[in-house]
């Protein structure tokens, strides 16, 4: 009984502190908050208004009038927009594949504890921490078809270097290599840290049990690797999609659309024609495009964790 009275005077007290306090308490938190409502909130509500306005700063400073969803039926329509979307979703699609199957196999490659492996970890990723602008134009010196060290050394070993840049396929390719490289690192130390994590005690015991090694990476490791995995595997289709500076840097779109991603469509859109109201739909459109990927990626996390 006096264990209870004491708690409740304890929960008194700590309400009556919490109140007393709650006005420096709002003080404190009211920056961040303002900060938040600035930077996130007001440009979010401001480009809705955009979307839905006839305005091209090159004919008028200010909006021209509400034409409803004129813009958006435009995006959709324009062949540009439907050969970005296409191409953001075949360098996300073809580079995520390749990089969670590659970082994961690294990953395993180089758990040694010795300082030969901890030697390659770091070179390999070394790509991540390079900027992407400074490794797209380091890309597309060593892929020039003329004086680029690639095709120098295919023709040494007697194999015809492609055009890589000015073919819109091999050009398509060459984005998505430049993504592959500098992204396979951070899923290296995401699935190596997940590794690391899995108790000796679970793969001693399947190995009791006369598991093999690839039947304890099945059964054992690779279910409980499964949501780190779909949580890289969402960061990477975030990062893919909203990446511009590899397009810009290596390809600037070209040649012709073959290498406009939806990022680089609405840059050029914006900032290039400087039509605000279709930027802005193009941005809405793209937006809804990212919330499905991240709705899929955890309607795919909550199945496996139910089944």
């Amino acid at each position: 009984m006096a264990h209870t009275v004491l708690t409740e005077q304890l929960q008194l007290k700590r309400r009556r502190r919490v109140q007393h306090d709650w006005p420096w308490m709002a003080a404190f938190v009211f920056p961040a908050f303002l900060v938040v409502v600035v930077v996130q909130f007001y440009p979010l509500i401001y480009s809705a208004f955009l979307a839905v306005q006839e305005w091209s700063l090159t004919s008028s400073q200010t909006p021209e009038g509400f034409n409803g969803v004129q813009n958006f039926a435009k995006m959709l329509g324009s062949d540009v927009f439907r050969r970005s979307v296409r191409n953001s979703f075949y360098i996300t699609g073809g580079a995520i594949v390749v990089e969670m199957l590659l970082g994961m196999g690294l990953a395993y490659l180089t758990m040694g504890s010795g300082w030969l492996m901890r030697s390659v970890r770091t070179v390999l990723i070394l790509p991540m921490v390079i900027a992407p602008v400074a490794a797209g134009t380091l890309w597309r010196m060593l892929l020039n078809s003329r004086a680029g060290l690639v095709n120098h050394l295919l023709n040494y070993i007697g194999v015809q270097g492609p055009e890589w840049l000015a073919s819109p396929t091999w050009a398509l390719i060459s984005v998505m290599l430049l993504d592959i490289w500098q992204a396979t690192p951070f899923v290296l130390l995401v699935v190596a840290a997940g590794i690391t994590g899995i108790p000796d005690e679970l793969l001693e015991a399947a190995a009791i049990d006369g598991a093999s090694r690839w039947q304890m990476f099945w059964k054992v490791e690779l279910p409980l690797l499964t949501p780190l995995l779909l949580l890289t595997l969402m960061l990477r289709m975030l990062d893919s999609l909203l990446s511009l500076d590899a397009v810009y840097s290596l390809t600037f779109g070209g040649p012709g659309y073959s290498t406009y991603t939806l990022t680089f469509f609405i840059y050029t859109l914006g900032l290039r024609n400087f039509n605000l109201g279709h930027a802005a739909a193009a941005s809405w459109i793209f937006m809804a495009f990212a919330a499905a990927v991240i709705a899929l990626v955890f309607w795919l996390q909550r199945r496996l964790a139910t089944s």
